[in-house]
């Protein structure tokens, strides 16, 4: 197997500063995460094998970098994250969740077509936007020529959270035919749990309000939110039932609790990016 390293070679502060001018060649923010990402690919590329950092390791090594400050990131940008920005340079970056979209209709128009051609219809990609992004870029598809891998990552963000072109499956980003939410979707439409062999019962509008009423009720004095991730988990282990969106009419458990019928009880926000 390949050697593994903790610490980086000689030359630490040239290959820290090489792996961000990159990412801003790239108009991505160096944040931790990212960083580490590219730190580790560089490091691979320059035959030094896997790189195995924490953050804060990296977080160390970056403020001992004469050419780079390190900035907390706010929860708007992904809260306990942070980014190592290049002194006195001005930055590009794209702000990969931005629900806007500055590309045109004929680049649309092609992405949708070749994901729904014998080429695209049955990719299978990793999860994340980067790496997803890094593989269409090697690709080389015509209606990603002359964009950056930033903007590359927005256009896999909008791709699935806006125009339906690719969604999730098993934790692969696939086109949205071959998806959990065009499941979900079809589900939703014949108001029908999308998954079977649940021994719990299907929570109904009324069982749904009571146990969300309990699980408000039952929050600290210092508790401001219910992750959405938790909810399902906590019908299951907490009140013997298995909330399922689809059976009420919903794709998204975040659109079930903007329904009217909840208004009065809760309210969905974005914290983060989560």
């Amino acid at each position: 197997s390949p050697a593994m390293n903790t610490n980086l070679p000689a030359g630490t502060n040239e290959l820290l500063l090489s792996a961000v001018q990159s990412l801003y060649h790239d108009r991505l923010e160096p944040y931790g995460r990212i960083l580490r990402k590219r730190l580790s690919e560089l490091y691979q590329a320059a035959g030094h094998g896997d790189l195995d950092m924490g953050t804060k390791e990296l977080r160390a090594q970056c403020e001992a970098c004469p050419g780079l400050e390190v900035l907390d990131a706010s929860p708007s940008e992904g809260g306990a994250d942070w980014a190592a920005r290049l002194r006195g340079v001005p930055s590009m970056f794209v702000d990969i969740y931005s629900p806007e979209d500055p590309y045109p209709a004929d680049m649309w128009a092609a992405a949708a077509a070749y994901f729904s051609s014998p080429a695209g219809r049955n990719l299978s990609l990793p999860g994340g936007r980067y790496a997803c992004a890094r593989d269409f870029l090697c690709r080389q598809l015509p209606f990603l020529a002359g964009l950056t891998l930033g903007e590359v990552c927005h256009i896999v963000q909008l791709c699935i959270s806006h125009k339906k072109l690719l969604g999730y499956h098993n934790g692969a980003v696939v086109p949205y035919s071959h998806s959990q939410s065009m499941v979900k979707e079809r589900c939703a439409e014949r108001c029908r749990p999308c998954t079977s062999g649940r021994r719990n019962r299907i929570a109904t509008w009324d069982m749904v309000r009571t146990c969300l009423r309990e699980l408000i009720n039952g929050m600290a004095p210092d508790e401001e939110l219910i992750p959405l991730s938790n909810i399902k988990r906590t019908f299951r282990s907490q009140f013997h039932m298995e909330l399922s969106e689809t059976a009420l009419g919903y794709a998204k458990l975040s659109e079930l609790l903007q329904d009217e019928r909840l208004h009065d009880l809760c309210n969905v926000c974005l914290h983060g990016h989560g």
